[in-house]
């Protein structure tokens, strides 16, 4: 009994000299703390894309054997000449694309011309209402009558509207015209040449690595795509050999011989899953993220549900997209929010009284702290009103408020 005795006093002062240490140490094992991460979280949609008009393909005039003037990656500007074929025999076949696109620029100016009458006339009469409308908002602004200053605003910024609308038409309508221009004077210069020379239709860096697909991507024909269609070009797009014509070689009308990169109002159709679809309509300004590059920020144009059903086509336009990260085809993102804070996990946030916060540690004790929840995304929220060095408990349960943590 002596002996019990005294190993019991020794056990109970050997717990009493290492209890701070067994303390600490089941914390550690039963309450985890740790500090979150200044971060950004964002809400996305992923899926296959396909590009174009961000590259305008060229093909050969004619037949013969061509001779490049630029070296790929070369920067070129409209009307520079990219190569020529010395087959002057050729040079008849150059004169009956001339003859058609002469046949085609004539066609669609007979058929535009009253058209283009009306939208002068509209937008000439548009113009001096707005002029009215602006000169009765000044009058009413500098007399101090206020009375119907916002409904003369509104008349105002209506007229204005209207206006835009209608040179908007009236520039779609010189833009074709322009093309159809543009494409007989580069005919004209290559039949007044002693030999077929191709000639840059754009500005923008040239590309001699092509595709057999390459001149399948056109506005036209991916409008007329569904989802199923966009994700089978879009792997034949991944997987499609590269190829270049070389000097020398011999080429047959139409064939491709090369692509200029301009990077210019690129369109994109991306496939998602229609339960997936974020909740956006068009106009609306998003940011695209291709593969794994920075985002850029795009204008949605259109959203087309059930082509199939269970999956939706998204179309937007890119303004700009740098030549060296145009591509035809990729895995992208739409990225329909972003918020910045620090990232913790979900399972960190506590509910106290109707307020969202999480148990920050003070010292050796968990107090519960109030933060405003910017996003939720899977495990992580982004949150503001703690710093990145706070310590929190990352499992947060009421349990723990006003209790030793450490």
């Amino acid at each position: 009994m002596r002996n019990a005795a005294i190993a019991l006093v020794f056990m109970l002062l050997g717990l009493t000299l290492l209890w701070p240490y067994i303390r600490s140490a089941f914390l550690r094992a039963i309450v985890p703390i740790g500090r979150g991460t200044s971060g950004v979280l964002d809400e996305r949609v992923s899926g296959d894309a396909v590009f174009c008009s961000g590259q305008t393909v060229l093909t050969a005039p004619a037949p013969g054997s061509i001779r490049f003037t630029v070296k790929h990656g070369d920067s070129v500007r409209v009307g520079d000449p990219i190569a020529e074929i010395g087959d002057k025999d050729a040079l008849a076949s150059v004169s009956e694309n001339l003859a058609s696109a002469q046949a085609q620029l004539r066609m669609y100016e007979a058929q535009t011309a009253d058209v283009f009458q009306d939208l002068s006339g509209i937008i000439q009469e548009c113009y001096q209402r707005a002029v009215a409308a602006f000169y009765n908002l000044q009058t009413a602004f500098a007399s101090g009558d206020t009375s119907n200053y916002l409904e003369k605003y509104h008349g105002f910024d209506h007229e204005v509207d209207e206006l835009s609308q209608h040179r908007a038409k009236l520039m779609v309508l010189e833009d074709e015209r322009s093309k159809l221009v543009s494409q007989v004077e580069m005919m004209q210069q290559i039949a007044s040449s002693s030999s077929v020379k191709i000639l840059a239709p754009v500005s923008g860096i040239f590309c001699a690595d092509i595709t057999a697909l390459d001149s399948r991507l056109t506005e036209a024909n991916l409008a007329a795509m569904d989802a199923s269609e966009l994700s089978v070009l879009a792997r034949e797009i991944k997987d499609a050999t590269e190829y270049r014509v070389e000097d020398g070689q011999e080429i047959a009308y139409g064939d491709l011989i090369g692509r200029i990169v301009s990077g210019e109002n690129v369109k994109f159709c991306l496939t998602v899953k229609t339960e997936q679809r974020p909740d956006i309509r068009s106009g609306s300004k998003v940011l695209l993220e291709i593969g794994s590059n920075a985002p850029v920020y795009c204008t949605i144009s259109s959203i087309i549900d059930g082509k199939p059903p269970g999956y939706s086509v998204i179309s937007g336009e890119i303004d700009y997209l740098a030549p060296d990260r145009y591509v035809r085809a990729s895995h992208a993102s739409l990225i329909t929010r972003r918020e910045q804070g620090v990232i913790v996990p979900v399972k960190s946030l506590i509910d106290k009284n109707g307020q969202i916060g999480v148990l920050l540690v003070q010292k050796t004790y968990a107090v519960f702290h109030p933060v405003e929840v910017r996003m939720i995304r899977g495990d992580q929220a982004a949150v503001q009103g703690i710093s990145e060095t706070s310590e929190i408990v990352l499992n947060g349960m009421r349990f723990f408020e006003g209790r030793r943590v450490r």
